[in-house]
């Protein structure tokens, strides 16, 4: 009776060590800072709202950015409406090769452009050149990235362009808006983070599908409204 007890209790101990025991054949995560969501909502104590979490989005002040990519012109529509809702200065990043065809070879191009940020993303030759762009960063408080998605990430000039001046943002409040086909955007809200590491992010991010484009205008009145 006692040897029954003890081989009862031993398997009992075993399955709980199991339960508790990680799943390695989970996916690997993205090696950045996990953007605020509805399951992993801001406690307040995230760099960009330190001293006031009831209040995550200050009020804006002084002259708004719009910084942008747009191959298939979804996100250009996008900030043409949005110039329309607020006034803000916009410059649209462009690759330094003209001509390239992106959708070509089920759009290999951009794949192997998102391949190369991962596998290196603090290496300057990741990144694929971008015209010059002439900008004054400190005239701007507000800054708001449109950005479109490719492969799950933000699309590579873009991150060409924050990777450059990232920097020059901090303590910027930082809006994104992200375009995508169907896919959830929170790849794009990491590149975002980690490419401006010490900017005050605006929650929440907005997320126009391809088939939402054409209505935008309301959306981004909306989002407005949320974040001011």
């Amino acid at each position: 009776m006692k040897k029954f007890l003890y081989l009862l209790f031993a398997a009992f101990v075993a399955v709980g060590l199991s339960a508790c025991s990680p799943d390695d054949n989970g996916p690997d995560g993205p090696e950045t800072e996990i953007p605020d969501t509805p399951e992993n909502p801001d406690d307040g104590n995230e760099p960009e709202n330190p001293d006031n979490p009831d209040n995550p989005n200050p009020d804006p002040t002084g002259k708004t950015l719009i910084v942008y990519y747009s191959f298939t012109n979804n996100v250009h529509t996008i900030v043409t409406d949005l110039q329309t809702q607020i006034e803000a200065d916009a410059v649209r990043i462009e690759p330094a090769e003209e001509g390239l065809d992106y959708a070509a070879n089920n759009y290999a191009i951009g794949s192997a452009l998102i391949q190369a940020i991962r596998n290196n993303p603090n290496d300057e030759s990741s990144y694929p050149a971008i015209k010059s762009v002439d900008v004054n960063m400190a005239d701007y408080d507000r800054i708001i990235i449109g950005a479109p998605l490719w492969w799950s990430n933000m699309a590579a000039p873009l991150q060409t362009y924050l990777f450059q001046h990232g920097s020059e943002m901090k303590g910027k409040s930082i809006g994104l808006i992200v375009s995508s086909a169907s896919s959830g955007i929170s790849g794009v809200e990491s590149d975002a983070k980690r490419l401006i590491p010490e900017g005050n992010f605006l929650t929440p991010s907005l997320w126009i599908r391809s088939s939402q484009t054409s209505g935008c205008h309301s959306m981004i009145a909306d989002w407005l409204n949320e974040i001011n």
